[in-house]
């Protein structure tokens, strides 16, 4: 079966919040939705634009056998703190917060297309960046049927659960970069136009077989 995605932003304060892409006109599949210029994951960007903050992209299968399952994120955030979370986006209806597209400006909506540069996603707890227009250079697909598509990393590098259903950036011979899903969730995210003093830069590669 499917499995189904809900970005999460967790704030400085410890509150929490999701959002739902079927209000963004996007799928609910990770793949459905993970590719430069959706709207859907703008929204995200432009919440992280100069704010670091926490970012898990949480599917709902993503609860399943969490701490034997080996994924890099199980290590530093143990199972309880990530059950608060993943009940908020999946089961708590009466207490979550979502954030809506009227949130938004068209201008948050278009934050990051193919036509980026000088943009960086920072990663504060591993001190490390991935530089968005070299990313996108480097990750569009140049031909065959899925020219000019590019494969978002932020949903990426975010994920939990993934490779557990249908619509995951599973591991096979024309998957690009699977071993890096998920690394990065959990931790502090900014989207900025300046690198930060002392951070490596890192070049992780996103790119789906035809």
């Amino acid at each position: 079966m499917g499995q189904y995605y809900k970005p999460t932003i967790i704030y400085q304060d410890g509150s929490i919040a999701s959002l739902y892409s079927h209000a963004y006109d996007s799928g609910l599949k990770l793949m459905e939705h993970s590719w430069i210029g959706n709207d859907f994951v703008n929204a995200v960007y432009s919440r992280i634009l100069n704010k670091p903050r926490r970012i898990a992209w949480i599917g709902d299968y993503s609860d399943d056998d969490y701490e034997t399952c080996g994924e890099a994120y199980t290590k530093h955030f143990g199972l309880k703190d990530f059950m608060k979370c993943y009940s908020h986006v999946w089961k708590d209806e009466d207490e979550k917060e979502s954030i809506p597209p009227s949130m938004y400006t068209p201008e948050d909506l278009s934050l990051i297309n193919d036509k980026t540069k000088e943009m960086y996603l920072v990663n504060h707890d591993r001190k490390e960046y991935l530089d968005l227009g070299s990313y996108i250079e480097r990750c569009t697909v140049k031909d065959g049927n899925w020219v000019g598509w590019c494969v978002n990393p932020l949903p990426l590098l975010t994920a939990c659960g993934n490779g557990r259903g249908g619509g995951d950036f599973h591991c096979n011979d024309t998957n690009i970069g699977h071993e890096q899903v998920g690394i990065w969730a959990f931790d502090e995210l900014e989207l900025t136009s300046a690198i930060p003093d002392s951070y490596q830069e890192c070049t992780y590669t996103f790119m789906e077989g035809n």
